[in-house]
């Protein structure tokens, strides 16, 4: 009689420890199941907030262009019937989408702190955002300057305009100390990865121990798989916009094979929508600043900001175009079309 009792005893204690088990393993597969979930929503928020920035960038470059445009007399008026009011509602719009791509810059560079997000792709196009905002802000205040040399009274938004050389100095700052804090996360966030690599382990040994959840677990792996395949997709269409912000083209033609090619008519450039795309030559703004032109005589019919390029003569009297400023040179347009003899 003891004997059976014992052994009653011994199974009640084997079958009370295999829930505790279970229950371990089934925590650890949620776990993961939710972080699968969480990074494939963080990369897609990545991609909508580089999107919104560049739009940003695009909406300013579209407003100075209009301002631009406008010509006035000696005593500041305008030759074109444009209000005065009006040149100060665009510059304030300027100045309020480079304060909201600043801030949608900064919150963009604190969620790659996050090492679950952080990629040197991911970096390298956050900095690429930083260095075109710190251009732009020199392009506004440069704009700034030019109004009030004819005139144009902009009244406090001038004063605005200036503190933005305050704030760029004190942005730099700031990224100083938030890339000593990148640092110190990263530093955590590596004693984070071995206590999961830990956790890991762990969950071998469970699954050794428990065979029944061993088809669970490699579901598990091959969702993990099926978000690292995504990730590199992401990554892809990173790398793509990235190319394609910095791809520009341009042609060079006489008058007649110009118009051949409808992309001059009636003394104007590319109006009409059927021109020839495949008669461009397509270009890296950042390795290409030197055109040859094969021809003694050159004019630029797109427009590109004045000081951005020079046309420069070899010892045979061929012309060179030489891009001196890049991201000013391309800002108007991304088409460059040149008229040769």
């Amino acid at each position: 009689m003891k004997k059976v009792l014992i052994l009653s005893i011994s199974c009640l204690l084997c079958v009370s420890c295999m829930p505790e088990k279970n229950s371990k393993e089934q925590k650890a597969i949620d776990s993961l199941t939710i972080a699968n979930e969480q990074l494939k929503h963080g990369y897609e928020d990545l991609l909508s907030d580089i999107n919104d920035i560049n739009a940003g960038f695009q909406q300013m470059s579209d407003t100075e262009e209009r301002i631009n445009s406008i010509s006035f007399d000696e005593k500041g008026e305008t030759k074109s019937n444009v209000p005065t009011q009006n040149i100060k509602e665009n510059m304030e719009f300027i100045v309020q989408l480079l304060e909201d791509n600043k801030k949608k810059i900064a919150l963009l560079e604190s969620k790659l702190t996050d090492a679950t997000y952080s990629s040197e792709q991911l970096q390298t196009m956050v900095n690429s955002l930083k260095q075109q905002m710190e251009e732009k802000q020199q392009e506004i205040i440069s704009l700034k300057n030019q109004l009030v040399e004819k005139n144009i009274q902009i009244g406090k938004m001038g004063t605005q305009i200036d503190n933005l050389v305050k704030e760029n100095t004190s942005v730099k700052n700031e990224n100083t100390q938030i890339k000593q804090e990148n640092d110190s996360v990263k530093s955590e966030n590596r004693s984070v990865k071995d206590e999961n690599q830990k956790v890991k382990q762990e969950n071998e040994t469970v699954k050794s121990e428990n065979e029944a959840v061993k088809s669970e677990n490699q579901a598990v792996k091959t969702e993990n798989e099926k978000v690292k395949k995504e990730n590199q997709e992401k990554e892809a269409i990173l790398a793509n916009q990235d190319a394609q912000i910095n791809t520009a083209y341009y042609v060079f033609g006489t008058k007649k094979e110009l118009k051949e090619r409808n992309i001059l008519s009636n003394g104007e450039i590319l109006t009409k929508s059927n021109f020839d795309k495949g008669y461009f030559t397509k270009i890296d703004i950042r390795n290409t600043t030197t055109i040859r032109l094969a021809s003694k005589r050159a004019e630029v019919l797109s427009k590109h900001p004045a000081g951005s390029y020079s046309l420069l003569k070899d010892a045979t009297g061929d012309i060179t175009l030489k891009v001196i400023s890049p991201s000013d040179f391309w800002s108007l347009t991304k088409y460059l079309v040149v008229k040769v003899k």
